[in-house]
Protein backbone atom coordinates (compact mmCIF):
# COMPACT_ATOMS: atom_id res chain seq x y z
CA UNK A 1 0.00 0.00 0.00
CA UNK A 2 1.14 3.38 -0.71
CA UNK A 3 1.78 5.84 1.64
CA UNK A 4 -0.68 8.14 0.29
CA UNK A 5 -3.40 5.80 0.51
CA UNK A 6 -2.31 4.47 3.81
CA UNK A 7 -2.18 8.21 4.98
CA UNK A 8 -5.84 8.96 3.50
CA UNK A 9 -7.12 5.62 5.06
CA UNK A 10 -6.10 6.99 8.65
CA UNK A 11 -7.34 10.19 7.79
CA UNK A 12 -10.51 8.29 6.80
CA UNK A 13 -10.33 6.73 10.36
CA UNK A 14 -9.93 10.24 12.33
CA UNK A 15 -12.78 11.72 10.59
CA UNK A 16 -14.92 8.81 11.47
CA UNK A 17 -13.65 8.85 14.92
CA UNK A 18 -14.35 13.04 15.23
CA UNK A 19 -17.77 12.36 13.89
CA UNK A 20 -18.60 9.89 16.87
CA UNK A 21 -17.17 12.07 18.78
CA UNK A 22 -19.46 15.23 17.71
CA UNK A 23 -22.40 13.56 17.60
CA UNK A 24 -21.77 12.37 21.54
CA UNK A 25 -21.33 15.94 22.22
CA UNK A 26 -23.68 17.18 19.92
CA UNK A 27 -26.75 15.18 21.25
CA UNK A 28 -26.23 15.89 24.71
CA UNK A 29 -25.38 19.83 24.34
CA UNK A 30 -28.27 19.91 22.19
CA UNK A 31 -30.38 17.50 24.51
CA UNK A 32 -29.03 20.07 27.41
CA UNK A 33 -30.25 23.29 25.72
CA UNK A 34 -33.79 21.95 24.13
CA UNK A 35 -34.75 21.00 27.77
CA UNK A 36 -34.25 24.49 28.91
CA UNK A 37 -36.26 25.82 26.14
CA UNK A 38 -39.24 23.36 26.11
CA UNK A 39 -38.93 20.42 27.88
CA UNK A 40 -39.63 17.16 26.87
CA UNK A 41 -40.13 17.85 22.62
CA UNK A 42 -37.15 20.28 23.15
CA UNK A 43 -35.06 17.50 24.33
CA UNK A 44 -35.44 15.08 21.62
CA UNK A 45 -35.02 18.04 18.96
CA UNK A 46 -32.19 19.42 20.82
CA UNK A 47 -30.39 16.26 20.18
CA UNK A 48 -31.17 15.54 16.85
CA UNK A 49 -29.88 19.09 15.91
CA UNK A 50 -27.13 18.42 18.49
CA UNK A 51 -26.31 15.57 17.19
CA UNK A 52 -26.05 16.42 13.28
CA UNK A 53 -24.75 19.70 13.66
CA UNK A 54 -22.10 17.82 16.19
CA UNK A 55 -21.15 15.20 13.39
CA UNK A 56 -19.89 17.56 11.27
CA UNK A 57 -18.05 19.62 13.31
CA UNK A 58 -16.54 16.44 14.85
CA UNK A 59 -15.80 15.03 11.33
CA UNK A 60 -13.94 18.16 10.16
CA UNK A 61 -12.36 19.51 13.98
CA UNK A 62 -11.77 15.94 15.74
CA UNK A 63 -10.48 14.54 12.50
CA UNK A 64 -8.09 17.54 11.89
CA UNK A 65 -6.87 17.60 15.43
CA UNK A 66 -6.55 13.35 15.14
CA UNK A 67 -4.60 14.07 12.24
CA UNK A 68 -2.29 16.60 13.58
CA UNK A 69 -1.73 14.89 16.94
CA UNK A 70 -1.87 11.23 15.20
CA UNK A 71 -4.42 8.63 16.25
CA UNK A 72 -2.17 5.85 16.66
CA UNK A 73 0.57 4.70 18.11
CA UNK A 74 4.13 3.50 16.38
CA UNK A 75 4.81 0.24 16.97
CA UNK A 76 8.65 1.13 17.47
CA UNK A 77 7.30 3.44 19.70
CA UNK A 78 5.84 0.90 21.80
CA UNK A 79 7.94 -1.68 21.58
CA UNK A 80 10.90 1.23 22.43
CA UNK A 81 8.56 1.47 25.85
CA UNK A 82 8.27 -1.97 26.52
CA UNK A 83 12.22 -2.32 26.21
CA UNK A 84 12.56 0.03 28.80
CA UNK A 85 10.65 -1.19 31.14
CA UNK A 86 11.98 -5.12 30.57
CA UNK A 87 15.32 -3.32 31.22
CA UNK A 88 14.10 -1.12 34.48
CA UNK A 89 12.74 -4.54 35.35
CA UNK A 90 16.05 -6.51 35.16
CA UNK A 91 17.79 -3.57 37.31
CA UNK A 92 15.71 -3.75 39.80
CA UNK A 93 16.31 -7.32 40.36
CA UNK A 94 20.04 -6.98 39.88
CA UNK A 95 19.73 -4.30 42.51
CA UNK A 96 17.76 -6.89 44.62
CA UNK A 97 19.93 -9.28 44.25
CA UNK A 98 23.14 -7.34 45.56
CA UNK A 99 24.23 -7.48 42.12
CA UNK A 100 23.96 -3.99 41.71
CA UNK A 101 24.86 -0.97 44.78
CA UNK A 102 22.27 1.92 45.02
CA UNK A 103 24.60 4.38 43.83
CA UNK A 104 24.95 1.64 40.06
CA UNK A 105 21.55 0.87 39.94
CA UNK A 106 20.68 4.64 40.18
CA UNK A 107 23.25 5.49 37.18
CA UNK A 108 22.51 2.88 35.37
CA UNK A 109 18.82 3.63 35.61
CA UNK A 110 19.36 7.30 35.05
CA UNK A 111 21.02 6.85 32.00
CA UNK A 112 18.54 4.39 30.54
CA UNK A 113 15.55 6.91 31.16
CA UNK A 114 17.89 10.12 29.62
CA UNK A 115 17.76 12.03 32.92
Amino acid sequence: MSNNENKSNEQEENEKAGKMSGIGAGVITGAAIGTSIMPVVGTFAGALVGGVVGSEVGKKVGGSLLDKFGSKKDSSQATNKTDVTAELERLAALHKQGVLDEDEFKAAKASLLNL
